[in-house]
């Protein structure tokens, strides 16, 4: 293992481990079985425009139903990433969701909005770095982006880290700067798989935090993170 890489690899987090997990874990259970309603809030509209969306961690396109579900409402054009499980930067997904960034902002006829959920925000940072003629806003949900990230899936992250990309994770310290596009990150404290405060951002003009309560892996469900992610993408 590279110097780079392990500055990049996930580390257990002092205030963050098994049982902070499992809340997370049963507050999506609960969510899952009972879903929340959708904000009833007017909201601005997404008139066409196109948002290609990046699961999490161990998560695939599946996850990101009932927020998609929502933007589709709101008339945006969904593009997924094509991840039916993310293990992680591996060259496989690099490549893949280049391929598919590239082809929606040629088919969109420019450039397109990007939310990623957790690692899938961090993908979406490294995507708009990397491809900014393509990319027109990105908003995160939940998304470490200060390395080395502390979570409980720590354990879990190191099994995946021979297959991840190393040259990924050379630049992988460029994550936290500010891609030449509008960021938002949507963050929130009760957060029981990342430290929230390594999703904050350093705040200028068209790079804001904007918190809101609620579990990490609940987010797209989420109403509070919903409304949020509806202005962020209609600003």
């Amino acid at each position: 293992m590279t110097a780079t890489l392990g500055a990049v690899l996930p580390k257990r987090g002092s205030h963050l481990g098994f049982s902070s997990w499992m809340r997370d874990l049963q507050a999506l259970a609960s969510c899952t079985l009972n879903p929340p309603p959708y904000p009833k809030a007017v909201l601005p509209r997404g008139d066409g425009r196109v948002v290609l969306t990046i699961p999490g961690f161990l998560a695939g396109d599946w996850t990101m139903l009932r927020l998609r579900t929502f933007l589709a409402n709101l008339g945006y054009r969904i593009e997924t990433s094509g991840i039916a499980f993310n293990g992680g930067p591996t060259p496989q997904t690099i490549a893949q969701l280049d391929g598919v960034l590239l082809r929606a902002a040629e088919e969109a006829g420019g450039a397109v909005d990007l939310l990623g959920q957790s690692l899938g925000g961090v993908l979406a940072r490294d995507l708009a770095h990397r491809h900014p003629a393509a990319v027109r806003r990105v908003v995160t949900l939940c998304s470490p982006i200060r390395f080395p990230i502390s979570t409980p899936l720590a354990p879990v992250a190191q099994l995946f880290a021979p297959f991840h990309d190393p040259v990924w994770a050379a630049r992988a310290a460029t994550i936290a700067q500010p891609p030449p596009v509008p960021v938002t990150a949507i963050y929130s404290e009760d957060d029981g798989v990342v430290d929230w405060r390594q999703c904050l951002q350093d705040e200028a003009p068209g790079y804001a935090n904007v918190p809101v309560g609620g579990a990490h892996s609940t987010m797209g469900s989420n109403p509070a993170a919903q409304t949020a992610v509806a202005f962020a993408l209609g600003r």
